[in-house]
């Protein structure tokens, strides 16, 4: 069978979006790896880590990868992808060893920063992951702001952050302050740094965690489902968003940051998101241009979660410039918005105690799984639970 055969019917077989070059891509991983495991592949594939576990079965049932500490080439999948795919590199890592190909290096002089926000951000709300939660990692945060800072974005600016479980206002606070500190800056870094949020929790703790820090941040309680309040329009110089992980989250958030650009204003956006194959790209450059929104930049891999396994705890950020008038503002939105919403699907977990299983949502289940392991089993009471299936409702 045709090297392209094989490839297109494990990627039919496990409805990889990305087709056959998703199957190369983690091919390919392991094969420069030599042995990698599969939350290392998943991520260098840019493949969500559940669907790069059901390409390993399709590719370990066509006898092309084995476990062998971690995801291993077996003999005929080394020959198939040397002599149909024509892969030749091995062992090449070409990342930088500063600044881990993140182009943004934070300087020994706000280490102490990255640390206090850790430390911040142990007393953070629980993540709700029907609000597509997944907070960066504090060292993240610290380098958003300092790719801001760096691009103009900050300094006299009147920035918006649409949604901040990532507690990047408290980033760009703690950095204007260690500025000031070492005497960097003369003054405030910014003209003000405004929040708005549907989570309730979360504005609470950034109002708390701002005050007992002395920094400065406005927070707004606001669901972007509905139509900004009037004191927020055309109000502001940069918006930075990392929405749900949807089409139709992403068009809502950019379009709602783009009716608080002032007119005349640089219209910084920095707009993080998860790592999509091309044809889903394609659509979301199209929301782009419909708003006005140029790409200046793309980061691959720039953000790091702590708790996005789904997306192999990685995600772009893309800096974009607001460079055209938008259409009229945008009426309250009604449709589905979160991942659960637009793509659902049963999530099927057993408990490891007793065989057990459980559909989340259903028959009084808590809709997540964190909330159903506080719960426990309701056969033997166990807390622990494993992922039988994901599949469409």
């Amino acid at each position: 069978m045709a090297a392209t055969s094989i490839l297109d019917l494990i990627a039919q077989a496990t409805r990889l979006r990305e087709g056959s070059a998703g199957v190369q891509a983690l091919l390919r991983a392991v094969y420069r790896a030599g042995s990698l495991r599969l939350q290392d592949a998943a991520r260098e594939a840019r493949l969500p880590l559940p669907v790069a576990s059901a390409v390993r079965r399709e590719l370990e049932k066509a006898g092309l990868l084995e476990r062998k500490q971690g995801l291993s080439l077996t003999g005929d999948g080394r020959e198939f992808v040397e002599r149909d795919l024509g892969m030749r590199t091995t062992q090449l890592d070409i990342t930088c060893a500063v600044c881990a190909g993140h182009g943004i290096v934070i300087p020994d002089s706000l280490k102490a920063e990255v640390e206090r926000l850790a430390e911040i951000i142990t007393s953070a709300p629980s993540v709700d992951v029907t609000l597509d939660q997944a907070p960066c990692l504090p060292d993240t945060a610290m380098r958003r702001a300092l790719l801001m800072l760096q691009n103009g974005a900050l300094e006299g600016k009147r920035v918006l952050l649409l949604g901040d479980d990532d507690s990047v206002s408290i980033a760009i606070g703690l950095l204007g302050r260690a500025l000031r500190q070492n005497e960097l800056s003369k003054g405030d870094l910014t003209r003000g740094v405004t929040v708005v949020d549907a989570d309730e929790r979360r504005i609470s703790f950034l109002r708390d965690a701002a005050a007992r820090e002395q920094l400065s941040l406005d927070v707004v309680h606001h669901d972007l489902r509905h139509q900004l309040p009037a004191g927020l329009l055309r109000s502001f110089d940069t918006i930075e968003t990392d929405p749900p992980y949807t089409l139709e989250g992403a068009r809502l958030f950019l379009a709602r940051g783009c009716e608080a650009l002032a007119t005349g204003a640089d219209g910084h956006c920095f707009f993080s998101f998860t790592h999509w194959p091309a044809s889903q790209m394609l659509e979301l450059q199209k929301v782009f241009t419909e708003l006005g929104l140029a790409v200046r930049a793309v980061w691959p891999n720039f953000n790091r979660y702590a708790g996005a396994s789904m997306f192999g705890n990685l995600g772009q950020l893309i800096e974009l410039v607001h460079v055209a008038g938008s259409a009229a503002e945008l009426p309250d939105f009604s449709g589905p918005l979160y991942t659960a919403e637009v793509n659902p699907r049963l999530r099927v977990y057993a408990c490891t105690d007793c065989g057990k299983e459980i559909v989340l949502g259903e028959d009084g289940i808590p809709a997540t799984i964190e909330e159903a392991k506080i719960a426990g089993c309701r056969s033997c009471g166990g807390h622990v639970f494993r992922r039988q299936s994901v599949r469409p409702s």
